[in-house]
């Protein structure tokens, strides 16, 4: 069997290869957050004592499509030549418990609870604009543009999110 042969049979079992798998497998899903829990343990048996248990999440940004600059005519340049960035994400879901003393012998109050749910965050980063001191051309003036003032704009970020929380006594 000559080599070209050889490299022939070779690439075409890759690529049966690769279709098998690609077939079989599904399109990656990103996670909007990283599961955390954090690790109490030792400490417990160090100090002979109850800890807190504590567990949370790590949110992951995901980025969003920023909106492109806009032409105007009155202006030289486009407007929003630093566009402001979408960014979204959601706040993790937190659960933490805190043991208490026995203060009161007749009631069965052990620990301290709270609890906050996922909300969803919306941010966007600021953005910019700017004019230089000359206009757009003029046709009554044979296309030479007019002097004006220099503008700039800056957009301010932005951050919306409703949290909440809840405590309880277990």
């Amino acid at each position: 069997m000559s080599i070209n042969v050889r490299g022939t049979l070779a690439v075409l079992a890759g690529c049966v290869a690769a279709a098998a798998g690609a077939a079989g497998a599904s399109p990656a899903v990103a996670a909007e957050q990283v599961p955390v829990t954090v690790p109490l343990g030792g400490l417990e048996s160090a100090l002979q004592t109850d800890v807190p248990d504590v567990s949370t999440a790590a949110p992951l940004l995901t980025p969003g499509t920023p909106e492109g600059p806009r032409f105007e005519k009155s202006h030289v340049l486009p407007q929003g030549l630093v566009p402001k960035l979408p960014l979204g994400t959601e706040l993790p879901a937190t659960h933490a418990e805190v043991p208490l003393p026995s203060l009161v012998a007749s009631q069965d109050l052990d620990r301290v609870g709270v609890s906050t749910e996922g909300s969803a965050v919306h941010t966007e980063t600021a953005g910019a604009s700017v004019n230089p001191p000359l206009t757009g051309p003029r046709a009554e003036r044979l296309g030479v543009p007019d002097v004006s003032a220099p503008q700039l704009a800056l957009g301010a970020p932005d951050v919306q999110a409703r949290p909440g929380a809840d405590v309880a006594v277990h």
